[in-house]
């Protein structure tokens, strides 16, 4: 081989090492962005939850003071508590999504080889 072969080579080998380095970099770039947002979309919902929790305790002290039976079935109560418990699902299945986005890796360098080679 000779020197300027060697020379290519090394650059080849050097730059396919730098972009599968980008590359990776780009990735948890952007899973980190999207665990982000997820984490937003929790905490928004976990604040319209403690409204909730707030509008509860306001109606059932109302009741309590005012010294009437405070019914389960009353329709502000049965709405907001089946509010709560959706929104409390969301949370959960978002929290679910969160953990599978830790999970993922960057596609493989074979991967993303067969990839290019079917966009080519």
């Amino acid at each position: 081989m000779t020197l300027m072969d060697d020379f290519r080579k090394k650059t080849e080998d050097g730059l396919k090492t730098l972009k599968e380095t980008a590359e990776g970099i780009a990735f948890n770039v952007e899973k980190q962005a999207r665990i982000a947002g997820s984490k937003m979309d929790v905490m928004r919902i976990r604040r319209k939850v403690q409204k909730l929790y707030a509008e509860i305790g306001e109606y059932v002290y109302g009741e309590f003071m005012a010294e009437s039976q405070i019914a389960m079935e009353a329709p502000f109560l049965k709405d907001r508590m089946t509010a709560v418990s959706d929104m409390l699902a969301e949370i959960r299945r978002i929290e679910e999504a969160i953990e599978e986005t830790r999970r993922t890796q960057p596609p493989r360098r074979e991967d993303r080889h067969d990839v290019e080679e079917k966009k080519g």
